[in-house]
């Protein structure tokens, strides 16, 4: 008899949550990949930082009469545990043992009570009748009858209730039979995320098989019932009960918007083997047609890749097929070996506009497509890597690195902290143009450098040798008439002298009856690189960089090596923060400003037109920063850039946050950017924003992002969407209307840019996974925290 309750013990394996993460044996993707009947399509935006749903919160509000999980304390093999019965009644007839009135069974945090227990020597057989409860700390069963056979195992429950503790999940049967051997069989069952007493979903099913063995569940004649209505009926599902994955449907998707119209997604998960996944996704597209989508990962021993391939027949509306392809892949091996290769690749300009895909968004304008492989040591590496760009629309095709092989080493040398560096690199550049040059450059450059730190004083001193060969094939290149400044070889050596130092002050200062610790910090910077004609050189991958604060003690101000710009100059900056108590940054402001002895003549030049670009002005651009935190919910950023030589501002950006609990916030925010007076657009960014998440209650949430450029006079993008979320459903109507890529000229924007119109109602319901919802809030300008303080 006393058998009973380690035979109880099958209700926790046979009760346990397929809802598990993802194996760790397979690469990283949605958590809805490891059901075969489940789909969770949510994307949600970055949010602030420590404003994150509260699922705990969560589930007390939802949950608050489901009783929390409780992991058994002890130790001790079950067999081992000491069992306990009391009863008010026992009595012994022939052929069995009789226990009655509030019978409890315990053993370690494991509870079985019952009016009637029954125990049959001959047949060894007990039989728990009335009342029957059954409480582990994981799951709590409520039964009309158990009845187990103690020789074969074989155990059925009759009339039974269960719920999980610590989370959603409940339902009954009519019977659960257990075979003995890890296989059980509900008849007649339901299962349901709701919590208890909410019925506005479940899953119904006439047969529910559940092999522990194996870690899956098949159910038959599965109905999903939405407050007791059936709506959807699948005659057989099966399912993981555990974090292992299992081939089968996932659950579809759906949308409508006003360009694809109705719009309907069905995935396949198929499971190959414990590294090897596939999802089969055909998505049906009123005005376009039928998509289908697959993607394969893998797992292996020495690294993993995701492979991602999408193909649309026949658009009806551009009349012609449309593709993607997506390749990641990351691989080391033998120690020292890295080999990492990124691929992409859509069919036109517009696919990321029109179809909706993780692999890009509507404001990418180029794809990267590069394969590399790197060796490294403690004190040196090197790496071979090819690199290419798919343009989309008609901007200039950057030039392809077929192939590029670079060596860099470091060594300390014995003299205070004095360390030689040394970068070289051999690149061939070609082009998809034939009437373009192309060329092979091998840059050599060793450095010294002593860097050296004191309590609140560092000095740091670098000397470097640049060294740059160029072999260029000047057969074809007759795009351009400023080509015949081009040679077919060139030779370029520059010495680099800089020395960078700076102080860090420190005060305590009170304001407000605040205390803060203030840090100022001076710094200079001292810069040197003799003046070289470079027009003999075409410009492969060198272009001009923005500058910030910290740009501002760059060596050189154009990326790449084409171009390496003639320096005699000064750099003056100073940073200020103030700290508080707890040590965060509540305030910090940078301004700083680059003074030239003598102008640089180096410039990068624009091939379609006969102007010079060399730097005449006496000084840098003055550049600014701000950010302050106001008691955790007040946050601003400001960043300014002012052309000191010509009292005109170059480029300008700010951002004011106010954010609540709940992931409430309101943002506004400013960008400005004005390309130099001899570009093609005098304008690139001149744009008012704002974004807000209002949560009306624990149920309702408002949001809201409109992006409008100043300069042309429309929107980028209006999103405006209700949401609401209870504990068992969730719904979400989004009105999103944006401007479509645009790639015409700047005369004709205003009359030639399109709006894309959409109208999207998706529907989720809570604890088993997605039915096409998503957050809504997903927007071109995603949520951005630009806030240097945290």
């Amino acid at each position: 008899m006393l058998k009973i309750l380690p035979s109880l013990l099958f209700f926790l394996p046979l009760f346990a949550n397929g809802a598990e993460e993802p194996a760790e044996s397979v690469p990283e993707k949605e958590s809805t990949q490891q059901y075969a009947v489940t789909n969770n399509t949510s994307t949600t935006e970055e949010l602030p930082a420590g404003q994150e749903r509260d699922t705990k919160h969560f589930f007390r509000q939802c949950y608050i009469h489901v009783p929390p999980r409780v992991d058994d304390p002890n130790t001790l093999p079950v067999e081992q545990q000491p069992i306990n019965i009391d009863a008010q009644k026992l009595y012994a007839i022939p052929s069995k043992l009789v226990y009655e009135e509030d019978v409890n069974l315990t053993q370690g945090n494991k509870n079985l009570s019952a009016d009637k227990l029954t125990y049959y020597p001959e047949q060894e057989k007990i039989i728990a009748e009335g009342n029957v409860n059954f409480n582990d700390g994981q799951v709590t069963l409520f039964a009309d009858v158990i009845d187990r056979q103690l020789t074969s195992n074989k155990t059925s429950l009759y009339q039974a209730d269960y719920q999980f503790h610590g989370r959603g999940g409940r339902g009954d049967a009519d019977k659960i039979y257990d075979n003995g051997d890890n296989l059980y069989e509900l008849k007649n069952s339901s299962y349901s995320a709701c919590p208890p007493g909410d019925n506005t979903w479940s899953i119904d099913s006439t047969t529910l098989y559940i092999d522990n063995k194996a870690d899956t569940a098949s159910a038959y004649n599965a109905i999903l019932k939405i407050k007791d209505i059936p709506v959807f009926y699948l005659p057989y599902i099966t399912y993981p009960i555990s974090d292992k994955r299992k081939t089968g449907l996932l659950f579809p998707s759906f949308e409508f918007a006003s360009s694809n119209g109705f719009t309907l997604s069905q995935p396949l998960y198929l499971n190959i083997s414990e590294n090897m996944d596939a999802t089969i996704t055909p998505t049906y597209m009123q005005n376009r047609g039928t998509q289908v989508a697959g993607q394969y990962r893998y797992l292996l021993d020495a690294g993993s890749g995701k492979i991602q391939g999408e193909y649309l027949a026949d658009d009806k509306i551009y009349n012609e097929s449309r593709y993607l392809y997506h390749w990641d892949h990351a691989l080391s091996f033998a120690s020292n070996w890295q080999f990492n290769l990124n691929y992409n690749h859509v069919s036109d300009d517009y696919y990321f506009t029109d179809i909706a895909t993780e692999y890009g968004s509507r404001s990418a304008n180029q794809l990267l497509q590069t394969a590399s492989l790197k060796y490294n040591q403690n004190n040196w590496s090197s790496e071979l890597e090819v690199r290419s760009f798919q343009i989309l629309g008609n901007g200039d095709t950057p030039y392809e690195v077929v192939p590029k092989l670079s060596f860099n080493a470091y060594q300390p040398l014995n003299f205070h902290s004095l360390q030689l560096d040394w970068h070289s690199e051999i690149s061939k550049f070609n082009h998809s143009d034939t009437d373009v040059y192309t060329g092979t450059r091998l840059h050599l450059e060793p450095k010294l450098s002593l860097p050296l730190y004191y309590n609140s004083l560092f000095v740091n001193t670098e000397f470097k040798y640049m060294l740059s060969f160029y072999q260029q094939d000047l057969s074809n290149a007759t795009k351009y008439s400023r080509y015949d400044e081009l040679s077919k070889t060139a030779t370029r050596y520059l010495p680099s002298f800089k020395i960078h130092s700076g102080v860090n002050f420190e005060r305590t200062l009170s304001i407000l009856n605040n205390k803060y610790r203030q840090t100022l910090v001076p710094q200079i910077q001292y810069l040197y690189v003799p003046y070289q004609d470079q027009s003999a050189i075409g410009i492969y991958d060198s272009t001009a960089m923005q500058v910030d604060y910290y740009g501002l003690f760059r060596d050189n101000r154009f990326s790449g090596y084409d171009r390496i710009a003639d320096a005699n100059q000064i750099t003056f900056g100073v940073s200020s923060s103030l700290i508080n108590p707890q040590g965060q940054k509540k305030v910090r402001l940078a301004i700083g400003q680059n003074y030239y002895f003598s102008p640089s003549q180096i410039y990068v030049p624009d091939y379609s037109e006969d102007n010079n670009k060399s730097n005449t002005a006496s000084r840098s651009s003055l550049i600014s920063a701000l950010d302050i935190n106001f008691e955790n919910d007040y946050f601003f950023h400001a960043g300014l850039a002012v052309d000191s030589n010509k009292g005109k501002l170059k480029s300008s950006n700010f951002t004011l946050e106010k954010r609540w609990a709940n992931n409430t916030f309101a943002q506004l925010n400013y960008r400005y950017y004005a390309n130099p007076e001899d570009e093609a657009w005098d304008i690139k960014i001149n744009q008012l924003g704002t974004k807000v998440n209002w949560a009306m209650n624990s149920q309702w949430t408002s949001y809201l992002s409109y992006y409008y450029d100043v300069d042309y006079k429309h929107a980028y993008e209006s999103i405006v969407g209700l949401k609401y979320q209870s504990c068992c459903w969730a719904i979400n109507l989004s009105y999103d209307s944006y401007m479509q890529a645009y790639y015409g000229s700047e005369d004709s924007i205003k009359e030639s840019y399109e709006t894309e119109n959409n109208f999207k109602l998706n529907f989720e319901l809570t604890g088993l996974g997605g039915v096409g919802f998503s957050s809504g809030n997903q927007s071109l300008f995603d949520y951005g925290r630009p806030f240097y303080l945290q």
